[in-house]
């Protein structure tokens, strides 16, 4: 068999196994929500590890090299948007849902670091690269 027919195979029936296992835990969690921490945890790490091994596979040499380094850049910068979006519909929603004037104290504070975060790693980084 070839290589890229037995990658196509193997990653078609891992992704069917971590779907069955998905959906038996939403079943579980639907007739089980509280205590759910260590699963959810557990299934970000599959899914963190799933996607990790599809973007580069067994090629240690993609992932450094230069246009590694890029995707990782761009992807990082984008993630880092979307999060602090998602942070302020989440912080708005929250705050909208309850009678407090700042809605939940650590959905606000999440958000206010995510957005000091970007701009304070580039002046930490821009001041490295000034001292080289």
């Amino acid at each position: 068999m070839n290589n890229n027919k037995l990658k196509v195979l193997v990653g078609t029936v891992l992704s069917l196994i971590i779907m069955v296992l998905l959906g038996l835990y939403i079943v579980d969690f639907i007739n089980d929500p509280d205590g759910q921490t260590a699963d959810i945890l557990i299934w970000m790490i599959v899914i963190v590890t799933f996607f990790h091994s599809a973007t580069w596979g067994s090629d240690k040499k993609a992932e450094k090299d230069e246009m590694g380094q890029r995707i990782k850049n761009e992807s990082g910068k984008i993630s880092y948007y979307i999060l602090t979006v998602f942070l302020f519909v989440l912080w708005f929603v929250y705050n909208q849902m309850t009678e407090s004037t700042l809605g939940s104290i650590f959905l606000l504070s999440a958000f206010c670091i995510g957005v000091i975060l970007f701009p304070l790693v580039q002046f930490v980084i821009a001041k490295k690269y000034m001292k080289d």
